[in-house]
């Protein structure tokens, strides 16, 4: 029996989380007690891809992404990390390439 497990990792600097075709499921900014910035999440391997969402922290709160249904990206997934924020909590699966 196949189990369908989620990645999840906890982001501190820009990085290509995947880059096979996935669904974004959740993500979190957790901000640090300055100002607010931005935190952008893209379909694709760099800032060139679909941005999918900015998660705009405020000074002392967090801002959550929690969509009623799983985000397909197509091309991987991509986290542009912004300054000021603590860290960004993000969960996705992998979905099976197509075969070429």
């Amino acid at each position: 029996m196949d189990k369908d497990y989620a990645a999840r990792k906890w982001v501190t600097v820009d990085q290509v989380l995947t880059t096979q075709p996935c669904e974004l499921i959740y993500a979190i900014a957790i901000t640090n007690d300055s100002d607010p910035r931005d935190n952008k999440i893209y379909d694709g391997e760099n800032t060139t891809g679909e941005l999918i969402v900015n998660l705009q922290t405020k000074l002392n709160s967090n801002v959550e992404f929690n969509p009623p249904e799983p985000v397909k990206c197509h091309r991987g997934l991509y986290i542009d990390f912004g300054d000021n924020t603590e860290g960004v909590f993000v969960m996705w699966r992998n979905l099976p390439r197509k075969p070429k």
